[in-house]
This record gives structure tokens, C-alpha cells and sequence, in this order.
């Protein structure tokens, strides 16, 4: 179906991320935008209210059939038996879900730039659309996160090239596949491969079968960087003919040889709260390239390492106004904010740090914890983590979260949400994972119990992380409350 320009799109569970960011991005293109969905929260409720989108909730069959909307965009958090979706069904209108309407509307039409992989979406993409906008490119974007150097995680834009996070998780309940099929990608990041999204892939296999099919539509005229320290990545590529010209990213430097390469790095304390690394990045434009970032972490220099690879790629493509040169990519680099909830310093009091950060798998929760060892090696830090996630509620990565959380020096854990979905055998045991990593870790009934416990352990000169795909109750702030007060 062809959706003509000022046609009315009703958004049926609008208060997702990438929902409302769609959403958003269709207004801004003249469409005109309704929806629906359960009780919202910040950001996003904030959001549409600023944007002045109708939402009704919760869902209701009148809802959707006192709209009479052109096309409605179906969440994929919907199943059938909702009574909203259930009237669509019934109603014969045009439906489709919101990564199909973006490649259509918009991804098709523009030099697409997709970020894929396990970890490193976010703050990838978002520090890409930062940096083309810097370089006076105008890009769009959508972004699956709060991005501090924009005002909303979507943008239009003006310019050839549209940023968009490649999620391998599935589109809707009428189409199981990924969403990143649906992005028509010319330059494609492949960040890394690991197991997850343990609710719908059966192995780490399963997933670098989709993979392969986004790797398999990037053009001739196109690119994939490819992160060659990844061996899941790199072997990805060596056993297919991919048509797309192959660019080799060393992320962490283990393959100098590679067509970009950070080749080395350190870290120091810039001010409070906040961290400065500097590296060097071999590339065949701007030879070895200094960057400073305020973003914490080797995964994070990873992400910057692509971020330079690609600008790289693009202008070899042609697909840039003009060559950037060395000066202004480092400045853009620098004067990147970074996304929300990645390693934010919540506050200082009585000489204790709070962070957070939305680390969730066991790897991510190893780097977090490994950065900032890096620069605080004397500091003594205490991890809180919340298993939120459908892949964190279950017990499939225990051993590895036994090692990774082991890094902190006291470790407190959160219950687990009940999840009957999951068989009873393969649920996370927050109180065996505590065991598992020894004396200093505690599992918790409650995040509130947690944080009591927490508060008569920490010491001046403690740093505390609070790891969660959630939101942890706001413990996190009502620590911070606690400490001003005692």
C-alpha cells in the first residue's frame, strides 16, 4: 500500500522507544499521528506530550475504531487476543509494524546507515548522527535511546545519510524476522555477535543467521564495517561473498593490519564524576588519528573506532559534502554527550559516587566494571544489579555473570521478576547467583531491602554502579536522598 503524504497513522502501543521515536518523525513529516497504549512513563510520555500526539489508553477496541486512521502500526510487545488488535483484525484496515514503515518512508529514500550487534547500538548510532550533524551533513536518525546532544531521539534531517539502530530482536507478531531486515542498508556496522534475546533465538547460531541476511543486502556500491576483533564477526565474513566492499575494523587492536585500527589508549580523571580517554586510530585518510572522549571504557573506544570508520567509508563513497579533516572529527568526537544511563554520574555526596548505567548482559556488566577499574584502580566499588531483562531472567549466562560481577568489590542483586513464560529449571536464582560469586554478594528480596543493606556497607570514597535494563525501583536517587540526609 502507498501512504500518501498527510495520511493519518495510528501508532497501537506508541509508547515503546522506537515506537514513539517513528511516531515522532512521522509528524515531523507531515503525517498526521495518533495512538494508543497502556499507562506510559518518562521519557517517552513526556515526549509525545511535548509533541502534542492524542494518545488513548489503556487499549480499547473503541479506540482504534473511533480513529479512522489510513494505517496503523502494530507494536511488537502486541499479541493476539489484545482487544485493540483483535479490532483491527476484524476492521480490514492497513497494518504494518514500525520498522517496515521507516524502511519505506524514510530508510529507502536516503543513504542508510545501520548499527547492529549485540552491544554498542546506542551510543554508536547516536555518536554518528552527532558527528555527521557536526560535519554539517544534516543526517536523520532514529535512535533507541536519549541522546544528549539532540533535543528528541529522532530527527528528519535535511541530508542524504539517515542513522538508525539494526535490532536483531523480531518486528511484530505477523513477522517473526528482525528489524534490521527492513532497513534497506548502504553502510552497515557490525559491532559484534554474542547470545542473546534468549525469548526467541535458541542459540548464538540462530542469531548469526540474520546476521548474514542483513550482511547479504548491503549494494556493491555499499559497506560493511565489520568489527575484526570480533571472531563471530570475523568469521561471519570470511565464509560468505558478500557483494558489499568489507571494511576491517580492530577495535580493540588486536588486528593492526586491519583497514582501521586503534592502536593505543589511556585514561585519567577529567573532573568529578567524569573520565577522559585518549587514543590513537590507524586510518588510511587522516593516518593515525587522535581523539579524546569523555566516554568511559575500551567498548566505548570500540564504538568511536567505528564511528571513524565509517566517516571514513562514506567519504571514499562520495556519499559526504567534502573531506573532514582530522581537526573537526576529533572536535565532534570530543564535544560528544553520550546517550542516557551509560556510566551517568547521579550525584557526589559525603565523598561517595553514584552511577548508572543500563548494562544487562554479562558482558556489557564486565566492560562497565573493567573501565572503570581502569581509572579508579584504588576506589572500591560496589555493583548493584537488577536482572530485568527477558535474557538476564534467565539463568542461561549465570556462570558468566558469576565472574563479571565478581570484578566489583561488594555486589548486591536484585530480585528477579517471576516470569512463567520461563520453565521453572531455567530461571535466574538471584540467591544462587550470591552464592556463586562468594561473601561479598548478597541477593535481595527487594530493591528496597537492597538498598538498606547497601546504605550500612558504604564508606567515603566508595563509587557505587547500579546496573539495570530497568528503571531499580529509583533506588539509585533514593540513595543519593538518603546520603544528603544521614
Amino acid at each position: 500500500m502507498d501512504i500518501k503524504p498527510g495520511s493519518h497513522i495510528y501508532f497501537m502501543g506508541i509508547g515503546g522507544t522506537g515506537m514513539a521515536a517513528v511516531a515522532g518523525l512521522c509528524q515531523e513529516a507531515g503525517y498526521k499521528i495518533t495512538g494508543s497504549d497502556m499507562p506510559m512513563y518518562p521519557p517517552m510520555s513526556t515526549m509525545l506530550e511535548e509533541l502534542k500526539i492524542p494518545v488513548k489508553s489503556p487499549y480499547a477496541a473503541e479506540n482504534f475504531s473511533v480513529s479512522k486512521a489510513d494505517v496503523v502500526v502494530v507494536a511488537n510487545a502486541l499479541s493476539r487476543g489484545n482487544v485493540e488488535l483483535e479490532a483491527l483484525l476484524r476492521s480490514g484496515t492497513y497494518y504494518t509494524s514500525f520498522p517496515a514503515l521507516t524502511g519505506k518512508l524514510f530508510l529507502s529514500k536516503r543513504t542508510s546507515i545501520v548499527v547492529s550487534g549485540t552491544h554498542g547500538k546506542t551510543t554508536t548510532s547516536s555518536l554518528l548522527a552527532h558527528v555527521l550533524f557536526e560535519l554539517g551533513e544534516d543526517p536523520g536518525f532514529i535512535i533507541g535511546g536519549i541522546p544528549r546532544n539532540f533535543p528528541r531521539s529522532f530527527r528528519l534531517g535535511t541530508g542524504k545519510t539517515f542513522v538508525i539502530e539494526g535490532d536483531e530482536y523480531d518486528t511484530a507478531f505477523f513477522d517473526k524476522g528482525p528489524k534490521f531486515l527492513h532497513y534497506h542498508p548502504n553502510h552497515l556496522i557490525v559491532n559484534n555477535i554474542e547470545y542473546d534475546h534468549a525469548d526467541i533465538y535458541a542459540s548464538v547460531e540462530a542469531i548469526e543467521a540474520q546476521f548474514e541476511k542483513v550482511c547479504a543486502l548491503v549494494p556493491a556500491t555499499g559497506a560493511i564495517m565489520a568489527n575484526w576483533d570480533d571472531p563471530r564477526v570475523a568469521n561471519l565474513i570470511k565464509r560468505n561473498n558478500f557483494q558489499a566492499t568489507v571494511v576491517k575494523v580492530s577495535t580493540l587492536g588486536k588486528n593492526l593490519d586491519a583497514d582501521v585500527s586503534l592502536i593505543s589508549y589511556e585514561a585519567k580523571e577529567l573532573t568529578r564524576g567524569e573520565q577522559l580517554w585518549t587514543a590513537k586510530i590507524r586510518t588510511k585518510t587522516w593516518s593515525d588519528l587522535t581523539i579524546e572522549t569523555t566516554l568511559s571504557g575500551s567498548h566505548m573506544l570500540a564504538n568511536v573506532t567505528q564511528v571513524v570508520a565509517t566517516i571514513e567509508s562514506l567519504f571514499t563513497k562520495g556519499q559526504l559534502k567534502q573531506k573532514p579533516s582530522a581537526k573537526d572529527l576529533a572536535k565532534a568526537i570530543l564535544d560528544f554527550k553520550s546517550v542516557t544511563r551509560r556510566l551517568d554520574h547521579l550525584g557526589a555526596v559525603r565523598d561517595i559516587d553514584v552511577f548508572e548505567d543500563f548494562a544487562h548482559h554479562p558482558t556489557a556488566v564486565g566492560l562497565v566494571i573493567e573501565g572503570f577499574k581502569a581509572v579508579y584502580p584504588k576506589r572500591r566499588l560496589l555493583v548493584a544489579f537488577e536482572p530485568k531483562n527477558a535474557t538476564s531472567r534467565r539463568n542461561i549466562f549465570q556462570k558468566d555473570y558469576v565472574k563479571k560481577l565478581g570484578l566489583a568489590d561488594r555486589v548486591y542483586i536484585g530480585p528477579s521478576p517471576e516470569d512463567k513464560r520461563i520453565a521453572e529449571d531455567q530461571r535466574m536464582n538471584v540467591k544462587d547467583l550470591a552464592k556463586d560469586i562468594g561473601k561479598k554478594a548478597g541477593a535481595f528480596d527487594s530493591n528496597d531491602d537492597l538498598l538498606n543493606s547497601m546504605c550500612k556497607d558504604i564508606l567515603p570514597g566508595d563509587a557505587i554502579i547500579f546496573m539495570s535494563a530497568g528503571s531499580f525501583s529509583g533506588i539509585q536517587y533514593k540513595l543519593i536522598e538518603n546520603l544528603r540526609k544521614s
